[in-house]
C-alpha cells in the first residue's frame, strides 16, 4: 500500500513538472522574435512582465497570474536591426487593447485622439543594432468591465517599420485580467488534461479509503 501511494505521487510530481516544461517550450516557440511570421531583418519581440515573478515572458494566459482592475502592466519591446544597413527613421506603433490605456513609456512617444495607439520614433539604427523600450499601461477600473464576466483575456499588437522595410515586422503579448476576488481561470482543454493525473490519484485515494474502511 506505501508502495502504491508513494508511486502515485512520485508520478503526480514528474507529471506536473513536465507539463509546466511543455507550456514554457510552448510559449518559446510562439513568442520568438517576428511573432512567427514572414522571416525579415527589421524585427520585433513584445513581452508581459509577470506580476509576480517581475520576469517578462512571451504571454501570460489564463493559467497564469492576472491583472486587477487598475493595476499597471509593463511590457517590453525590443526592436532590431538585423540588415546589413542603418535605417532611418524606425517607426513602432504599439495598438493597446480594450481595457488598457497608455501610462509612460522610456523612449518619446505619441498617442492618438483616443490614446489606444502609440508611436514611438527611433533615429538611425545601425546594422546589428537593438534597441528596447519599456511602455507602462493601466487596467481600466472594474466599472469599464461587463458585469456578467470575470475573467478578461487581451493581446497588445506592435508593428515595426522602415521606409526601407514598409512590410516591417509585427508581435503580441497576451494578459488577462480578472475583475472579481476569488475567481479562478476557466479551464481549456490543455488545463483538463494536465488535471488528469490529479483527477486520477484522488479517485485512487478515495477508493482505497473507502476499501480500508
Amino acid at each position: 500500500m506505501k508502495k502504491l501511494f508513494s508511486f502515485l505521487f512520485l508520478f503526480s510530481i514528474f507529471y506536473f513538472l513536465f507539463s509546466i516544461f511543455v507550456h514554457e517550450v510552448l510559449a518559446d516557440s510562439y513568442g520568438s522574435y517576428g511573432g512567427g511570421g514572414t522571416p525579415t531583418d527589421l524585427v520585433i519581440n513584445k513581452e508581459v512582465k509577470n506580476p509576480i515573478t517581475n520576469v517578462y515572458v512571451e504571454n501570460l494566459g489564463s493559467i497564469d497570474p492576472t491583472f486587477s482592475p487598475g493595476a499597471t502592466v509593463t511590457f517590453r519591446l525590443v526592436i532590431k536591426n538585423g540588415s546589413g544597413e542603418t535605417m532611418n527613421p524606425v517607426t513602432v506603433t504599439d495598438q493597446l487593447p480594450d481595457y488598457l490605456s497608455f501610462v509612460s513609456a522610456t523612449v518619446p512617444s505619441s498617442t492618438n485622439k483616443g490614446g489606444n495607439s502609440v508611436m514611438f520614433t527611433l533615429d538611425n539604427m545601425i546594422a546589428g543594432e537593438s534597441r528596447t523600450i519599456e511602455v507602462s499601461v493601466k487596467v481600466a477600473d472594474k466599472s469599464a468591465f461587463p458585469v456578467n464576466r470575470s475573467m478578461f483575456c487581451v493581446s497588445n499588437y506592435s508593428k515595426v517599420t522602415a521606409p526601407a522595410r514598409p512590410n516591417g515586422d509585427d508581435d503580441t503579448a497576451e494578459l488577462c485580467i480578472t475583475t472579481g476576488p476569488g475567481n479562478l481561470p476557466v479551464a481549456g482543454v490543455n488545463d483538463v488534461f494536465a488535471m488528469i493525473p490529479f483527477i486520477t490519484l484522488g479517485g485512487i485515494g478515495t477508493l482505497l479509503l473507502k476499501k480500508k474502511n
